[in-house]
């Protein structure tokens, strides 16, 4: 197979809403910051891979035509991808596929997502509206009648169980790692939130599912993230610094069968995760990587996301929180972008913009708070909002500091 390398990213602030902007607007402005950071015109692009999580909450069907004709790839090759909240590794794993098999040589993945245009006229609420549009996403005959919200399900299918059966992440640590969060996104000048808070301002906030509060859940954005996907051939002629994609993997994993040997777990992200590593060729993550971003939809499910990373033992997440290890001059600083509870989210560019900040950090040009780079490695990985489609991914750069 081939070599595959991110050469250029282009990436928009999260807002809670573009006013003034379509979604074809907003992708039309990324795609021509990943072209220009790339240094090419979309001539030279072979295909253009889609990644958008919902047309309902798009509030348009079959959404890449339009978008294609509006962005001009006039006879490129076109496919959209969806896989919930994991959908951008999913279509980052499609993009490698065509560069590593030989089938293109450029690939452009597009992230894109409104769902604030909605609006409930019950409860006069922007929030309400995209919540019961992203609610169609669920299993409509037996999962949508009794799930309450995600946050409701990840809490009570994943948090508690883990809690009880592992007895870790304790409320005081989801509440220290959403608090750190919050101060990475503060350092991030394109986070949706930009407010420190304490880790007893997190536990205070109203509850949303006990004993999970506002501010341990994702918020709901408008976003756009693009990336240019290459070849070793032509990342050579037009890159003086591309960042490989050593390892990536997708899995699946039954999310509403609740055995009792896997519930409070995220096993399509075990899974994912090793398989990516043994393709980077990762033995000890903690020591190999600079840097992570991972899936915090809840702050708790972002603690358990890094122990199924293999990052610690299972119910020791919280432990490392508390000694500071993830912290940004920690020894693996993760989600230094804010992640989903303060930099921003909406499935389908979270994913695309994890990693795109994880590349520019590894070429020493993060916006925001630069890590320091000693193994050249970072990673990028997620989950959907059931815990059942999965993603890692381990991007390198030959760049140290």
């Amino acid at each position: 197979m081939r070599k595959a390398a991110i050469i250029g990213t282009g990436t928009l602030p999260w807002r809670s809403r573009y006013l003034n902007l379509t979604d074809r607007g907003l992708a039309y402005t990324s795609v021509k910051l990943a072209l220009e950071d790339a240094g090419i015109t979309k001539d030279r692009v072979d295909s253009v891979i889609y990644s958008i999580f919902s047309e309902t909450v798009l509030r348009q069907q079959i959404p890449a035509e339009p978008m294609q004709d509006t962005l001009g790839f006039d006879n490129k090759r076109t496919l959209r991808i969806e896989a919930g909240n994991a959908t951008g590794l999913y279509a980052l794993y499609a993009a490698y596929a065509e560069v590593a098999s030989g089938m293109s040589d450029i690939v452009l993945v597009v992230g894109i997502q409104k769902g604030q245009d909605l609006y409930c006229y019950e409860t006069h609420s922007r929030g309400d509206g995209f919540v019961r549009g992203s609610a169609q996403a669920c299993d409509t005959m037996l999962l949508l009648p009794v799930c309450a919200s995600i946050p409701a399900y990840l809490t009570t299918t994943l948090w508690l169980p883990h809690l009880k059966k592992y007895g870790g992440p304790t409320p005081e640590q989801a509440a220290r790692f959403s608090s750190m969060c919050h101060r990475n996104a503060a350092d991030n000048p394109e986070a949706q939130l930009q407010q420190a808070v304490s880790p007893e301002e997190v536990m205070a906030s109203r509850i949303i599912a006990w004993p999970t509060t506002m501010l341990q859940c994702c918020l709901y954005s408008d976003a756009s993230a693009s990336l240019v996907i290459a070849s070793e051939k032509v990342a050579a002629q037009l890159s003086e610094n591309p960042v490989w994609i050593s390892g990536i993997a997708v899995s699946s994993y039954p999310s509403t069968q609740l055995m009792p040997e896997t519930v409070g777990r995220i096993m399509g992200l075990n899974i994912a995760s090793k398989k990516a590593y043994q393709m980077a060729g990762i033995a000890n993550p903690v020591r190999q990587l600079d840097l992570c971003e991972t899936y915090d939809l809840i702050s708790a499910g972002g603690v358990i996301s890094l122990e199924e990373l293999g990052l610690c033992e299972l119910g020791q997440g919280g432990r490392l929180v508390d000694e500071g290890v993830f912290e940004t001059q920690g020894q693996l600083p993760v989600n230094v972008s804010g992640g989903r509870v303060a930099c921003g989210h909406v499935g389908g560019v979270s994913d695309i913009y994890s990693s795109a900040y994880v590349a520019n950090q590894l070429r020493g040009r993060a916006n925001g708070a630069q890590v320091k780079v000693e193994h050249g490695r970072g990673m990028v990985a997620s989950h959907d909002e059931f815990a059942g489609f999965s993603g890692a991914m381990v991007l390198e750069s030959q760049r140290r500091q």
